[in-house]
């Protein structure tokens, strides 16, 4: 096996870390919530609640997104790029590595868009990964392919 790469999205803050974040957020606003009482604005109250457990429901969507992962991997004949959704269900495509490109597009504001492109075919890979990682992963599939290339019998040598 010349490549085997597995692509996971990045998350900057750990799950117990954000549970701790909305534990602090909602003390915080606890408290907030005491002294607006105090003072009468019980109506404030609920939109605070909301805000708490709207922090909640977009981290655990952000982490239950982060679920899914692609898999590039060079053997054989096939380079096969495997997509998996955050639900589970997978998505495989084969492509052939003698006719595969690695192309990076540059954007005018920085970024880089990875695709993998044979036979008229085109595939993005690492959507959720920064420009500075679809580059290094361009150039490790570049080097896979380069080395799949070298291994393998010339076609004039047949004849």
């Amino acid at each position: 096996m010349l490549l085997d790469l597995t692509l996971t999205p990045n998350r900057s803050l750990r799950r117990d870390h954000a549970r701790l974040l909305v534990l602090v957020v909602g003390a915080l606003f606890l408290v907030g919530s005491l002294r607006f009482l105090l003072l009468g604005l019980w109506p404030v109250i609920p939109f605070m609640l909301a805000d708490v457990a709207l922090l909640a429901w977009a981290l655990r969507s952000n982490y239950r997104s982060g679920g899914g992962h692609e898999r590039l991997v060079l053997a054989g004949d096939a380079l096969t790029l495997t997509r998996v959704s955050p639900w589970g269900e997978a998505q495989v495509e084969a492509l052939e590595p003698w006719f595969t490109r690695v192309l990076i597009e540059e954007t005018p504001l920085g970024d880089a868009h990875l695709f993998l492109s044979a036979r008229g075919r085109r595939l993005r890979v690492g959507h959720f990964l920064s420009a500075p990682e679809r580059r290094e992963v361009g150039a490790l599939i570049r080097e896979a392919l380069a080395r799949y290339r070298n291994q393998s019998p010339s076609t004039s040598a047949m004849a």
